[in-house]
């Protein structure tokens, strides 16, 4: 069941052009934005007309983010597909969701601290992404997609989390859970 919700949430996405085999890096974000849908920031209501700022640290998934999000929108927003710089501190100034793809450990660590406590969607498809600080992870086996979400990492930003999408996840550090 989950996977057929799964796939029903990535449908409608801009898919490769006719011929061209459809990657898993096609596959996680298309997820990750028709997951965008699912998540509120706390500013939204001060960020109508401004663009969304779809962040990614890695050049060759920044290009395919850019080939498939250009000219679609989040919650009225059009996106705007960053690549984030080296030295970039400041990922609340800079991004709404930041796609840590392809990244090593120590990298991914260090964008985790910067963006603690601040009001980004961090997603990534590393390993134990989610157990180790990160918002939202991603794993793919045998085709099948799945998401990881850290409810303490998100409720830390100040970000609201649909239960619709919750419903869908394994869910990391709930600790909502714990007080029943």
């Amino acid at each position: 069941m989950r996977c057929l919700l799964l796939v029903i949430l990535a449908s409608g996405f801009c898919v490769p052009a006719a011929g061209d085999p459809v990657t898993d890096e096609d596959v996680k974000l298309a997820l990750i934005y028709k997951i965008t849908r699912f998540v509120t920031w706390p500013s939204a209501d001060n960020d109508r007309g401004a663009p969304f700022r779809f962040c990614l640290a890695e050049k060759t998934i920044f290009e395919l983010a850019q080939d498939r999000l250009t000219g679609r929108q989040i919650r009225d927003r059009d996106i705007e597909v960053r690549l984030l710089p080296d030295d970039s501190v400041d990922l609340s100034a800079y991004c709404d969701v930041f796609y840590m793809a392809r990244l090593k450990k120590d990298r991914v660590n260090q964008y985790l601290a910067a963006a603690s406590g601040q009001p980004v969607l961090t997603v990534s498809d590393a390993p134990d992404f989610a157990k180790n600080g990160g918002m939202i992870g991603l794993s793919t086996r045998s085709q099948k997609v799945g998401i990881r979400i850290n409810v303490a990492a998100y409720e830390s930003a100040d970000l609201v989390v649909s239960s619709q999408l919750l419903e869908l996840a394994d869910l990391i550090d709930d600790r909502r859970s714990r007080r029943k």
